[in-house]
């Protein structure tokens, strides 16, 4: 999560967050370590530099700030600066929902050309169908204009999304084979082995199944109309994790980083309230049940062998199978990546 100015042999590394409170928490480090202020500038919008203003000047070594939210307390950005040297811009990238589960923002990072994501321009979540009249208010507010389903057609005619006009809603199902397991875990018959086992496969078949469908999110990225973007599934972790990385890799993040968003999912979804009387399963199950309802490094890093042994790269796969050739690859960091 931690954004950093590497223009220089001395860097801001820097992340806010909301407290319980409902506030903003800015901690900061700078290094090498040195004395001295730090200044910091606050904006309700990134579109622009000049939309920053100073709002307070602190001590290098005091390492965090507190701020009371402006505006409707949604989103606000931040930037850092000490000397000469100057932060990324800053925002928090969880969001609180009510009724949806890992609600965060894609962007923030940086890639290894030290080029920085524009936040609000893809958000990835869980189910957003029970979303209540609090969470669409955060999403009106948060700009968003198409959703990305990933859930079965089944499940999206049983549980429709109703966000209200004015957003796109696209259809993207992939299958998860969630039945098999249901009916496994019924039966006593689904240890942390199974599961394991059957996350690596599902991710499997994911890729090799799903290839037009993750072609089709590229093209919805392709067109400048369409953001921002909510990635929206199940819980948010698997095929929507899949993709933000697919996503983040063209933009060419790093692969530490990539991996950091993708085990994210584990600090943003509360495992105890998806499953419903999951105390009277035998422990056995319940292991189980944790090693499907998270993620894991073992999982993402099956994954990527897997294509690199089959296609010879990520890189490949996204080329070859998603179709992301140069151009398309172009267009989104265009509209993915802050201009200097």
């Amino acid at each position: 999560m931690l954004l950093a100015s590497c223009m220089s042999t001395v860097k801001i590394t820097s992340v806010v967050e909301k407290n319980k409170d409902g506030n903003f928490l800015l901690k900061w480090e700078v290094s090498p370590d040195q004395e001295g202020k730090i200044d910091i500038y606050s904006a309700l919008s990134d579109s622009s530099i000049t939309n920053f203003m100073p709002v307070k000047s602190s001590q290098i070594a005091d390492q965090f700030a507190l701020f009371d939210p402006m505006g409707s307390g949604t989103r606000e950005y931040f930037m850092l600066k000490a000397g000469n040297i100057t932060s990324g811009i800053i925002a928090n990238r969880i969001i609180d929902m009510t009724n949806i589960k890992n609600f965060r923002d894609v962007g923030g990072y940086f890639n290894v050309n030290n080029e920085q994501i524009r936040w609000g321009r893809i958000y990835r979540s869980g189910d957003i169908s029970s979303a209540n009249i609090f969470d669409k208010e955060r999403i009106r507010r948060l700009g968003i204009k198409t959703v990305i389903d990933f859930r079965s057609k089944e499940n999206a005619t049983l549980h429709p999304n109703s966000l209200g006009r004015g957003i796109k809603n696209i259809s993207v199902p992939m299958s998860m084979g969630l039945d098999t397991v249901n009916q496994k875990i019924e039966q006593g018959n689904f240890s942390r082995s199974d599961a394991i086992k059957y996350v690596q496969d599902m991710y499997v078949g994911i890729v090799e199944n799903y290839k037009d469908e993750f072609a089709e999110i590229f093209d919805v990225l392709c067109d400048p109309n369409n953001y921002p973007i909510l990635l929206s599934g199940a819980l948010g972790k698997d095929r929507v994790g899949l993709a933000a990385y697919f996503i983040l890799h063209v933009l060419d993040v790093p692969d530490y980083v990539l991996e950091e968003d993708y085990m994210m999912s584990n600090r943003t979804i509360d495992i105890t309230k998806v499953v419903e009387n999951a105390q009277g399963y035998p422990e056995y199950i319940q292991e189980a049940l944790t090693a499907v309802l998270t993620v894991d490094k073992a999982y993402l890093n099956y994954t990527t062998d897997y294509l690199n042994q089959k296609y010879g790269s990520v890189d490949k796969y996204i080329e070859k199978e998603l179709r992301v050739i140069s151009g398309k690859k172009n267009l989104i960091r265009k509209y993915m990546l802050y201009t200097p």
